[in-house]
């Protein structure tokens, strides 16, 4: 008859065995485990960087292309230089067709803005009401955006403000001072100026060439003199010389 194994065999075994499960979660399954952990970390930040990249290009899509006619009608409405002489005659060609005329047109200094800038021009009127409200309206419908679409047929003007008061001659004619403003991209007060020119300097080792003098002035001629012709006070002394 076979003799049952000891209690402290039994305690060896299971100990043994609880050993080499140990050591087998530390030696296979703990470094998976972490493994699996940055796996699903790197997996999660590549998941948010292609939404991330999926978000831009539908905003790209979303952009609307940049066309060259509507940047050219763009800088028409808004251009980089002031050019104060262009928007005087300007000013004045919309004037002459709504047929009025201004009494004095004062452009003032420009103000810096974010991206832009604005130079005030007060205009003072004195006529027909009527021909000063088509006055507005052209100046207001040089620039205007009809369906999403910039349509610009000259310089941005805005009105700031305007003042009426009773003019010499009765209704329909008034007198209005009228304060517009044109617009310029960027910095209108950093323009540069030229710097002057620097004198011309010679060259080391040069001597420069000496002052010419002035040319002498000739003797003036002596007219000749008729030998039929007495000399001057020869007169006055043969007078004085005869006794009566």
């Amino acid at each position: 008859m076979k003799s049952k194994p000891s209690a402290a065999v039994i305690a060896g075994i299971v100990v043994g065995l609880l050993v080499y499960a140990l050591v087998g979660y530390f030696v296979l399954i703990s470094p998976q485990r972490g493994k699996a952990a940055s796996l699903k970390k790197e997996t999660a930040a590549t998941q948010q960087q292609i939404e991330q990249y999926r978000t831009l290009a539908a905003q790209a899509k979303a952009t609307p292309p940049i066309r060259v006619a509507e940047l050219f009608r763009l800088t028409k409405a808004m251009p980089d230089t002031v050019d104060m002489p262009g928007v005087l005659l300007e000013l004045s060609r919309v004037a002459r067709e709504s047929g009025i005329e201004f009494d004095s047109i004062t452009p003032q200094g420009p103000s810096v803005a974010s991206g832009y800038s604005s130079f005030p021009i007060t205009l003072e009127f004195d006529g027909n009401y009527y021909e000063l409200a088509d006055f507005l309206f052209r100046l207001r419908s040089l620039v205007r955006v009809h369906e999403g679409r910039l349509d610009a047929q000259g310089r941005l003007f805005v009105v700031d403000t305007i003042s009426f008061s009773e003019s010499a001659h009765s209704f329909p004619r008034i007198k209005a001072s009228l304060q517009v403003h044109a617009f310029v991209y960027g910095d209108a007060t950093s323009a540069a100026t030229p710097a002057a020119a620097p004198a011309a300097t010679p060259p080391p080792g040069t001597t420069p060439p000496a002052a010419t003098p002035p040319a002498a002035t000739p003797p003036a001629a002596t007219p000749p003199v008729s030998p039929n012709t007495p000399p001057e006070g020869a007169g006055a002394s043969a007078a004085g010389a005869v006794t009566p």
